[in-house]
């Protein structure tokens, strides 16, 4: 009895990246030549607040009982590079196949790991806040609060006038979805007050959600792949197949954390 191999053919092709970061954030603006090494540094314009001073009769002596508040600090954000490889033997493959098949890799991957660049950054600057309550709605409106709020308390409201950030993951999306804390925006997913959501697999999954300012990628304009040929071991016959590319990552002004027990009704 015969038997035939399997017959070769096309690979399916997937539907798109999924939402994340990517999707969600300013950009991908184009890294700077110069950004590559020393990463990027920048006066943001979304931070500061505004004051009330009352309409009285007065002289011009009143500017000096108004508060003049300092200049926003630059922030600076160091670069880093997302990779992906492939080690494979030469029979059958030809170059231009690997360097797809790695191009192919890394835009499948990069997503995630610029995701958990962002949590990192997050994670360092993040305020601590604890929601009054364990529900998602709790916790949800505790930083929409924190960030959009006028409140002199201990840690006080950031007072952000522009649209921020929510950063979770995954398994977040489907507690806020049955709360009803997600509503369809073109490409986008927002809250109610219009904070825009990003669910990644970069994120933490233990709960922790965190909310900031605007949020900006930048990453060179183009994936970087060695020539392939000079990838190949001819002792070992196998290639070595890299793509690579330099990014940098960034919230402006003000960031906080707070968790949610999943596993708790929302």
């Amino acid at each position: 009895m015969a038997i035939m191999p399997p017959q070769v053919v096309p690979a399916p092709e997937p539907r798109g990246l999924r939402y994340g970061l990517l999707t969600a954030a300013t950009g991908p603006l184009d890294l700077p030549t110069h950004g590559l090494a020393g990463g990027i540094i920048y006066e943001p314009v979304s931070c500061g607040h505004a004051r009330t001073y009352p309409t009285l009769c007065h002289t011009d002596e009143r500017v000096s009982e108004k508060t003049f508040d300092p200049n926003d600090a630059a922030i600076s954000r160091d670069s880093f590079i997302v990779y992906a490889t492939i080690a494979c033997g030469s029979a059958g493959k030809t170059p231009a196949d690997l360097e797809t098949q790695v191009r192919r890799r890394h835009a499948n991957g990069e997503q995630t790991v610029v995701e958990s660049a962002m949590a990192t950054i997050l994670s360092a600057g993040a305020t601590p806040l604890v929601p009054p309550g364990t529900s998602i709605m709790d916790v949800v409106g505790e930083l929409e609060q924190w960030l959009y709020g006028a409140d002199t308390t201990a840690p006080a409201d950031a007072m952000y006038g522009n649209i921020g950030y929510l950063h979770a993951s995954p398994r977040i999306a489907a507690y806020a979805s049955e709360a009803d804390l997600i509503v369809s925006d073109g490409p986008l997913l927002r809250t109610r007050m219009g904070t825009i959501w990003v669910f990644g697999g970069g994120y933490p999954d233990d709960g922790t959600i965190f909310v900031s300012g605007n949020v900006t990628v930048w990453r060179s304009p183009d994936v970087s792949v060695p020539p392939v040929t000079q990838s190949l071991n001819r002792l070992t016959n196998q290639y070595h197949v890299l793509a690579e590319r330099e990014y940098a990552v960034s919230y402006d002004c003000v960031a906080a954390s707070a968790t949610f027990e999943w596993g708790q009704p929302t």
